[in-house]
């Protein structure tokens, strides 16, 4: 009788075993999939004089043209989190130089009728951050998690 079961047993075993085998290499090769260049993931937060800044764009500009931007929204707690193609997907390794915009996304995106003056918005911080090549700002991007935090000047 215990030889029937074992035999049992082995006949289910190798019947389930192709099914198994391509489920599991359906798994395996899925996380391999994924190209393109290495990146990092990059988050931090942006502040003046130690206060965040409350809104604007935080934009990675690499030292190499062939890299994209990355970028991201500035949220009220000065917290931002990098995306080169997808959201939350960082940035490409590298060298970067670091521009900051302290114009929210309403102003810019404020629809201005025909014959109206545009509205001031008041400078939260230096001029200078919003060009790569004044800031002053650099990060390196590497493997893995990287947090930049950034204290400027108004």
């Amino acid at each position: 009788m215990q030889g029937l079961g074992t035999a049992s047993r082995t006949r289910r075993f190798l019947v389930c075993l192709p099914f198994t085998l391509t489920a599991l290499l359906a798994l395996l090769g899925s996380g391999c999939s994924k190209s393109g260049p290495p990146m990092g993931r990059v988050s931090g937060k942006v502040t003046v004089k130690g206060a965040p800044l409350t809104k604007g764009t935080i934009t990675f500009v690499p030292t190499d043209a062939a890299r994209p931007n990355a970028t991201s929204l500035i949220s009220v707690d000065g917290a931002y989190n990098l995306q080169s193609r997808e959201p939350g997907d960082g940035a490409e390794l590298g060298d970067y130089q670091v521009v900051v915009s302290s114009v929210g996304n309403a102003e810019i995106l404020d629809y201005i009728p025909k014959g109206k003056d545009a509205k001031k918005t008041a400078a939260i911080i230096s001029p200078k951050y919003e060009s790569a090549d004044t800031s002053g700002l650099k990060a390196t991007v590497k493997s893995g998690g990287n947090t930049f935090d950034f204290d400027l000047e108004p």
